[in-house]
C-alpha cells in the first residue's frame, strides 16, 4: 500500500479587482431641468471566481459598486451584479447554461439600451445554448433565453414598463475553407409587459458571412428581414361601463448586422453597424439603428489609447400606438496607465447629446472619470 493525499475533483479560484472611482458629469440623465451637475466617487469590486474539472467549468461573477450616489437618476448610480456560467464540452458539442439577477439603473453608459427615464431596474435573466459539429465543417447551435425586468415608480410621469421576454434562435454554419463560414440564422421572440397591456412577437431570418479578409481584417456580416405581430391592450368608457380594446397591427422589415475588425500588434480597430429590434422597457420592441467605431492604440508598454464613437436611432413605441423617435451621439476619448504589475489608472472624457425628432429638444452632457484599480494575484480554494 502506497499512501497518498487527497485528490480533488476540480479546482476553485478566483482573480478579484478593487478599484476607486470618481467623475464628474454637467447633466448625467439628461434632464431637462438646470442645476444638473453631479459628482460621484464608488467604490468597485470585481470577483470573477471559477471551478474548473475535466469537462466542466462552472463562473460565478459578482460585480459591485458602492459609492455616494443615492438614487438612480445617474449613469453612475450603484449596481449589484451576479451572474453564474457553467460549461460543459464533449469532443462533437458544448452545452452553456447562464443565470443572473441584478440591481441598477434603466440608465445605462449607451443612455438608451434600458430605456430613458434613471430609476432603479431589478432583472433576472436565464439562458440555455447548445453547440453541436454535425460534420468537420458543419455545426448547429440552438438558444434559449428568457429575460424578466421590472422598474420602480419614476419621480414623474412613467414612461417604462415593467416586462419579460422570451426568445430562441437556432443556426446552422458551414465552414467554406479556413477563411470563409457561412450561416443561416432564424430566431423568433416574444414580448410581454407583466401588466397585460402590450404583447409583441416577431421572427427574424438572416444569411450571414464570417471572412477573413487579410491576416489582420475580418469582416462579419448578417441581414434578412423581421416580422413582428403587436397587440395593445387598453379599456374605453362607454357611459357607465369600461369596455376592453384589443388593437392589432403588423409590421416587416429589414435587419442586419456590419462588423469589421482589423487586430494589429498595436492597433485594435472595430466598425460597426446594426438595424434590430430589441427589448428596452418601452411599451412594444424597440428599433435601433446603432453606428459605431472603436480604437484601442497601444502606444507603449504602460500606456493605452482608446476611443469610442457611436450614433444611435431609436423608435421607442408608447402605450398610446405612436412612437418617439430620438437621435444619441456618443464620443469617449481614454489612456490607461499600467501604473505597475497590479495596479491600472484609467483617465477618459465623454460627451453625449439626445435629440427628440418631434420636439427637436435636445441635451448634452460632459463627462471625465479617473479610475485606479488594483488586481490582485489568482487565489486557489484548495
Amino acid at each position: 500500500m502506497v499512501p497518498a493525499s487527497r485528490a480533488a475533483a476540480g479546482a476553485w479560484g478566483t482573480d478579484p479587482v478593487v478599484g476607486l472611482t470618481g467623475d464628474y458629469a454637467t447633466n448625467p440623465a439628461l434632464l431637462y431641468v438646470a442645476h444638473t451637475t453631479q459628482s460621484d466617487a464608488a467604490v468597485l469590486l470585481d470577483a470573477p471566481t471559477d471551478y474548473v474539472a475535466d469537462n466542466l467549468k462552472l463562473t460565478l461573477l459578482p460585480s459591485l459598486r458602492l459609492g455616494d450616489t443615492k438614487s438612480y437618476s445617474s449613469v453612475n448610480s450603484n449596481y449589484e451584479h451576479l451572474n453564474v456560467r457553467s460549461e460543459y464540452a464533449t469532443e462533437r458539442s458544448s452545452l452553456t447554461a447562464m443565470a443572473g439577477v441584478s440591481r441598477d439603473t434603466s440608465l445605462s453608459q449607451d443612455y438608451l439600451s434600458n430605456g430613458a427615464v434613471g430609476v432603479r431596474r431589478d432583472g433576472a435573466l436565464a439562458d440555455l445554448a447548445w453547440q453541436r459539429a454535425l460534420t468537420e465543417n458543419v455545426s448547429f447551435n440552438a438558444s434559449a433565453d428568457v429575460t424578466r425586468v421590472r422598474y420602480a415608480t419614476p419621480a414623474g410621469a412613467a414612461s417604462l414598463t415593467d416586462y419579460r421576454y422570451t426568445s430562441l434562435a437556432q443556426s446552422l454554419s458551414w465552414t467554406a475553407g479556413d477563411k470563409t463560414r457561412l450561416d443561416i440564422d432564424f430566431s423568433e421572440g416574444r414580448y410581454n409587459s407583466l401588466d397585460g397591456s402590450t404583447e409583441s412577437r416577431n421572427g427574424n431570418l438572416q444569411l450571414g458571412l464570417t471572412k477573413s479578409l487579410t491576416p489582420l481584417w475580418t469582416l462579419t456580416a448578417s441581414g434578412g428581414v423581421s416580422r413582428a405581430l403587436n397587440q395593445l391592450q387598453f379599456y374605453e368608457r362607454f357611459y357607465i361601463y369600461l369596455i376592453p380594446v384589443s388593437v392589432r397591427s403588423s409590421q416587416t422589415a429589414t435587419v442586419y448586422s456590419f462588423n469589421l475588425q482589423r487586430q494589429a500588434e498595436r492597433l485594435q480597430l472595430t466598425m460597426i453597424a446594426t438595424l434590430q429590434e430589441v427589448p428596452t422597457g418601452f411599451a412594444l420592441l424597440s428599433r435601433q439603428n446603432n453606428l459605431e467605431v472603436q480604437a484601442n492604440y497601444a502606444l507603449s508598454a504602460r500606456w493605452t489609447l482608446g476611443s469610442d464613437l457611436r450614433y444611435l436611432r431609436s423608435e421607442d413605441p408608447s402605450l398610446t400606438g405612436g412612437h418617439t423617435n430620438r437621435d444619441l451621439r456618443y464620443a469617449t476619448l481614454s489612456a490607461t496607465w499600467q501604473w505597475t504589475e497590479h495596479c491600472t489608472l484609467t483617465m477618459a472624457a465623454s460627451r453625449v447629446s439626445q435629440r427628440y425628432l418631434a420636439t427637436d429638444l435636445q441635451r448634452s452632457s460632459t463627462q471625465v472619470d479617473l479610475t485606479l484599480s488594483r488586481k490582485f494575484n489568482h487565489l486557489n480554494f484548495q
